[in-house]
């Protein structure tokens, strides 16, 4: 359950995709009760083609954006998907599948996805960037998901980057959230085509901030807008000049980048990360660390979540039981 779209699978024991189903996360109308609808919808149409395909679902996994109970599988609170706080996925779902359900974040689920079946196989102490809708982070340290005190291990998009008031009750405007996040690369895409500096990304999307996708960025950038070239590979190198403190303080052979952005423009976040990491962290851990695409794209965050609920409940559980 990004914060943008919510998208369902159904897997076999080799984590197959044999059908799926999608839908915006935000509903027009109805908030939780609408979302609900359109859960049980979606979870009742893949029951009946594991049904058609004489198959059982034992474990059903849940990704989802925001302050994850893990222990009871209820949303605490999510900053992009609010009128999900308190929502209790693992009651909901157990009633609705009679299978065993685990409920985590949808970044550590996406990561855990690309650790086990994707991009970070071959790693051990792995960092993993989603850029969407909001800046998302994870950890993977000694082979196990890191999860922190209280379940937030990983936060990268509340990385401070400037300190502007030492004060309680400024808000914490410069984060890397307010600006490499695809909502604020879109704002600052909008006023360039409003401006006439984008006449690409103008034609394509206009100048409406809602309107602008990755890919719309992606595009513009293809057909000749320098400006959004020039916007987006700064927003990058943020990111890079942020990764580089934690390549120094975690000292990872991996970092994983997801999400629309990353997978609209693979080559440009990769390339611009890598040479932040570089210029700034020192050589010997810039030179352990390899950057990485997802490789499990849109599927990252699903695979992720059936493969972390199904070891949840072996003998051997990625996070240990007792910290939840």
């Amino acid at each position: 359950m990004g914060g943008t779209k919510s998208l369902f699978a159904l897997f076999n024991h080799r984590f197959e995709v044999l059908a799926q189903e999608k839908f915006r996360s935000h509903p027009e109308k109805g908030g939780a009760k609408a979302f609900t609808a359109a859960l049980e919808s979606a979870v009742g149409n893949l029951l009946r083609v594991a049904r058609k395909k004489a198959l059982k679902v034992r474990y059903v996994g849940v990704g989802c954006a925001g302050d994850i109970d893990m222990k009871h599988g209820v949303v605490r609170q999510s900053p992009n998907l609010a009128f999900l706080e308190g929502y209790a996925f693992r009651a909901r779902l157990e009633k609705l599948t009679g299978a065993r359900v685990f409920v985590g974040h949808d970044v550590q689920a996406a990561l855990y996805g690309e650790y086990r079946l994707g991009a970070a196989k071959k790693g051990r102490h792995v960092i993993g960037v989603w850029l969407g809708t909001g800046v998302g982070g994870a950890l993977i340290i000694d082979g196990r998901l890191h999860t922190g005190a209280c379940g937030l291990a990983g936060d990268i998009g509340n990385y401070l980057l400037h300190s502007v008031d030492v004060s309680p009750e400024a808000p914490r405007k410069n984060v890397l959230d307010s600006v490499a996040s695809r909502p604020a690369i879109a704002g600052e895409a909008a006023t360039l085509a409003a401006k006439h500096r984008a006449p690409a990304l103008r034609k394509l999307s206009g100048t409406d901030v809602t309107e602008i996708k990755a890919g719309d960025l992606a595009a513009a950038i293809n057909n000749g807008d320098k400006a959004i070239e020039k916007l987006v590979r700064s927003r990058a190198n943020l990111i890079g000049t942020a990764l580089s403190n934690l390549v120094d303080f975690i000292n990872p052979d991996t970092i994983v980048l997801g999400g629309g952005l990353a997978e609209a423009m693979p080559v440009l976040f990769r390339s611009e990360i890598r040479k932040s990491i570089d210029a700034h962290a020192t050589p010997k851990a810039a030179g352990a660390v390899r950057v990485v695409g997802a490789r499990l794209d849109d599927h990252a965050g699903t695979v992720g979540a059936a493969r972390l609920a199904l070891d949840m409940f072996s003998d051997e559980p990625p996070i240990d039981r007792k910290s939840l």
